[in-house]
């Protein structure tokens, strides 16, 4: 008994990477009947997803670990997130988290702002 609920949504994703197609459906429940509210959430959500998991793979390379134990790969995502969050809160220059994380890796006094502001 959930009180409050006006409707259930299901929505059905389709992703294709590589030459593989896979099609998911998500289930939500929501206190609103405003179909263009409902949406515009869900595709709010699943673009802030999206961009995670984009940096994620794309500039840490998350979908080519090679760790197996699954403690250390939770550990190893975690670091990520921790890192990726510390260099998206630097302000103090420009630049892509890609371009600050290979700056970070040359330069001392970078990675020491990076680290510690």
């Amino acid at each position: 008994d959930w009180p409050g609920i006006q409707s259930i949504i299901g929505v059905e994703r389709t992703r294709t990477k590589g030459k593989k197609t896979s099609i998911d459906t998500h289930y939500y429940l929501s206190s609103s009947r405003d179909n263009t509210l409902i949406s515009k959430a869900i595709r709010q959500h699943w673009l802030i997803e999206n961009q995670q998991h984009w940096i994620l793979d794309v500039v840490f390379k998350e979908d080519s670990c090679q760790i197996h134990e699954v403690l250390s790969a939770q550990h190893m995502a975690l670091f990520r997130r921790v890192v990726r969050n510390m260099v998206k809160q630097h302000t103090k220059s420009k630049g892509s988290i890609r371009s600050k994380l290979v700056a970070a890796s040359f330069d001392d006094d970078f990675r020491t702002e990076l680290l510690f502001g």
